[in-house]
């Protein structure tokens, strides 16, 4: 297929479900339509576009594309600290809120694909409310493949579907079988799973007497979407939501949420959306509450130490070295940086930036200067603001241009801002200056994509595997967000399988 071929076909595809494949995306798109074009029994990939967009059965069309472009890369308790939030800040918010109405909790999974998050859901909600009588919560799954919604159905998964789960989970809730492990019966008639493409005009049929939702997750769905598309979609999820519901996206695609009806709830180690009490029309970044005070006392930020125990004691000893103004103001910039460190550690980026706000003195240690700048950085990218990120992160280059850890900050900042080029280019620098950087390898692996990238990409990945087998299975890898190479190998294994 020609270009001009593959953009009508994308188009195609955008205006039927929603996804969008752009340019970059167009080697994986060829590959796939050739894989099924053989499988039908098509001689050739146009062939196969051909009859596909002269099927006369709109819902036909639309699940024969779903089948083929849909992926469900999911597993239990993805990203457990969502989940963790949804127990410690989401149920309890929504407890108060509620008083004496006893109509249960409706919890939405869209974009479920094999139904390991509204399964996730249900067994958090069994154990919360074990001790409880009557039916306190229904959960739904939809999602637009149903050969997914099919095999959700059957509550049957293997090894694959359980990595970084609690390990009790297996031994709870599921049987071993030959194969797999199949879910408790009692967890799967806690699920209500419905066809829904997110694309279409019209949830009724989908959501018809399941209003108010409480909870809506849609993770990880949102970024195959055009912007446009995320926005309308966006709003009519919000047409569903309760007055004090809660929407929870992946953390990539909170950046670009700016629906004024929305406030930004950031809670330790994750961030959601909560749906205005009184909706005003100032912007997204205007309006963020951070949850910190919740019962594990690990999650609150700890206070700082007086000032007194960061500067010599009184002496009457005649030798006593009095600090000079650069050790002095090293030492208050010393201190501000712990606690935004601290701040970052449990993803409150809001207190962190508040901390780090005031310009420090020139005369402060320069290293200390550029860690302020590099963790300045760190919180606003992961607010999106990016204009702010990258300002911080040039400054700290500037402190330090051998730093490799700068360099690929710099180049996470320029990858979300599309600008591929110029982050492989950051992230071979980064390899120059410390060839044992696990994430450079990783990023260079997976952001190159294109057959003719496939054997450069397979060999960053590859060495990202040898480096990453050389750390414990629990170690966090250094420039990861916190990630331990346990997850970080699963993510480097599916990519490889990805360009098999």
């Amino acid at each position: 297929m020609t270009d001009s071929d593959l953009q009508k076909f994308s188009d195609f595809v955008r205006d039927l479900v929603g996804l969008d494949f752009i340019p970059k995306n167009w080697p994986s798109l060829k590959r796939t339509l050739s894989r099924a074009s053989l499988s039908r029994g098509f001689e050739t990939t146009t062939e196969f576009v051909k009859w596909l967009e002269d099927v006369q059965d709109q819902n036909k069309k639309i699940d024969i594309l779903a089948s083929l472009l849909t992926i469900g890369e999911t597993f239990f308790f993805r990203d457990y600290k969502t989940f963790e939030g949804i127990e410690r800040v989401i149920i309890p918010d929504l407890i108060k809120s509620r008083r004496l109405d006893l109509s249960p909790f409706r919890i939405w999974s869209a974009g479920c694909s094999t139904g390991e998050e509204p399964y996730s859901l249900a067994i958090l909600f069994k154990r919360l409310f074990s001790n409880h009588s009557g039916l306190l919560f229904r959960i739904l799954g939809t999602d637009v493949n149903k050969e997914s919604l099919e095999k959700s159905m059957q509550g049957f998964y293997k090894e694959w579907s359980f990595r970084g789960a609690p390990q009790w989970l297996k031994k709870d809730f599921f049987a071993k079988t030959d194969g797999g492990y199949q879910l408790d019966p009692s967890v799967i008639s806690l699920v209500e799973f419905r066809y829904l493409n997110m694309a279409s005009q019209d949830y009724s049929l989908a959501l018809q007497d399941f209003t108010p939702v409480d909870i809506i997750l849609c993770r990880n769905t949102m970024m195959y979407f055009t912007s446009d598309l995320r926005n309308r979609i966006i709003d009519r999820m919000l047409s569903w939501l309760s007055e004090d519901g809660w929407l929870i996206l992946s953390p990539s695609e909170v950046p670009h949420v700016t629906n004024h009806k929305l406030k930004l709830v950031m809670a330790p180690g994750a961030v959601f959306f909560r749906r205005k009490r009184k909706v005003s029309e100032k912007p997204l970044s205007s309006s963020v509450e951070i949850v910190e005070d919740i019962k594990q006392d690990r999650w609150i930020i700890e206070k700082p130490e007086p000032t007194t125990a960061l500067v010599p004691k009184t002496s009457t000893r005649k030798d006593l070295t009095v600090p000079s103004r650069a050790e002095s103001r090293s030492l208050n910039l010393k201190n501000d940086l712990e606690l935004a460190r601290k701040a970052l550690s449990i993803s409150d980026y809001r207190k962190t930036i508040e901390l780090l706000k005031n310009l420090p003195d020139k005369e402060a240690d320069p290293t200390l200067l550029g860690d302020r700048q590099f963790t300045l950085a760190r919180a606003c990218a992961n607010l999106g603001l990016l204009n702010e990120a990258q300002e911080s992160i040039e400054a700290a280059l500037k402190l330090d241009k051998l730093n490799p850890a700068y360099h690929h900050m710099f180049a996470s900042i320029l990858q979300a801002r599309n600008m591929n080029q110029e982050a492989v280019e950051r992230l071979q620098r980064v390899l120059f200056l410390d060839p044992n950087h696990v994430m450079a390898n990783v990023t260079l692996g997976t952001i190159q994509s294109g057959p003719n990238n496939r054997a450069e990409s397979l060999r960053y990945l590859r060495n990202a595997m040898t480096l990453l087998d050389q750390l414990a299975p629990g170690e966090i890898v250094p420039d990861s967000d916190g990630a331990t190479a346990v997850h970080i190998k699963e993510m480097v294994k599916s990519a490889i399988l990805n360009m098999a």
